[in-house]
């Protein structure tokens, strides 16, 4: 599925966090690997009358241009994977944007902050703009406080355990597809959660809900792991290990908590998804667990209006093909 993976870089070794995630899967799928910068044009050119620079400096180019295929040059010989560089130009989120389209990228990997030398870009905005455009998959990784050798050797992370987030709707089952794809080279068992929000259920207050009869709350777990149970069966008949579990807690509480009791090495989620019983927005939750998870976070953004069909409907269109 992964043929080629796009990792952003801005000069720093936090940026370069994102490269033994990239360089891993590429090795196990065989993908290609696309290092990128963009460079920021000046603002205003004082020699073409105050019109905006059409171009960066050429020095700037040149020394960006010699980072990357020096890195490339490198990574390559070590990783036995076939990198390509590109340099970009105009504002960060804009390029590497138009860039991911235009070379038909399947997986961008980065970091979700850093400041590099090069552009001075804090790579936190530029990930936070491209999560929400992208249409491909995502795969971000907070960096750590020590600096990573990359030329040293290969440090690949392997991907034991992902956790992937469902809340009943069709939209966000759409990061099955990609988080199998990662997930599989790899020998991944998965673990699929719903968490129940007792507050948030039927947009109650509070206080009523704290009244809820167990009855009802049994109901709504049974249906949930109904759910869960059903696209784990679609999974399993793909050979793959997949455990289900409903949890009683805020979404984002719920998976981070459980990412850390459980030694998760990958978090997988849709960017947006509304449904089922936990009637949960996995756009704001997602933004919670990129911020506050511990492991990589792979994401994928919803594909378009098709993909509004509810579960049930969805499960009741294949029953009915079988």
């Amino acid at each position: 599925m992964y043929r080629t993976i796009m990792v952003p870089l801005d000069g720093s070794s936090f940026g370069e966090y994102a490269l033994p995630l990239a360089l891993g899967i590429a090795r196990r799928t065989n993908a290609r690997i696309e290092l990128v910068h963009a460079c920021r044009p000046p603002a205003l050119d004082s020699f073409n009358g105050g019109a905006p620079a059409v171009q960066p400096p050429k020095p700037e180019r040149e020394r960006v241009a010699s980072y990357l295929n020096q890195l490339a040059e490198c990574l390559s010989e070590r990783w036995d994977v076939s990198i390509d560089t590109a340099v970009l130009e105009g504002p960060a989120a804009d390029a590497l944007y138009s860039h991911a389209l235009a070379a038909a990228v399947d997986l961008v990997v980065m970091t979700t902050h850093g400041y590099g030398p090069l552009s001075r870009v804090w790579m936190g905005s530029v990930a936070d703009k491209l999560m929400r455009r992208l249409p491909m998959p995502a795969l971000l990784v907070r960096p750590h406080e020590q600096a990573l050798d990359m030329l040293e050797g290969v440090h690949e992370q392997a991907f034991e355990h992902v956790l992937i987030p469902l809340d009943g709707s069709a939209l966000s089952e759409e990061i099955l597809e990609p988080a199998m794809a990662l997930g599989e080279p790899m020998g991944a068992e998965y673990t699929l959660i719903q968490a129940i929000d007792p507050p948030m259920l039927g947009y109650a207050p509070a206080a009523q809900v704290a009244g809820v009869d167990e009855q009802v709350l049994e109901q709504w777990r049974a249906e949930a792991q109904a759910y869960l149970e059903r696209v784990a069966g679609r999974m399993r008949a793909r050979g793959l290990l997949v455990r289900t579990s409903v949890l009683y807690a805020p979404p984002a509480v719920a998976i981070l908590d459980y990412a850390r009791e459980h030694a998760i090495d990958l978090i997988a989620m849709s960017t947006h998804g509304r449904g089922g019983v936990a009637r949960m927005l996995l756009g704001s939750v997602a933004d919670k667990v990129v911020r506050g998870a511990g492991c990589p976070v792979l994401i994928q953004p919803p594909h378009g209006e098709s993909a509004h069909m509810t579960a049930s409907a969805k499960y009741a269109a294949e029953d009915s093909d079988g």
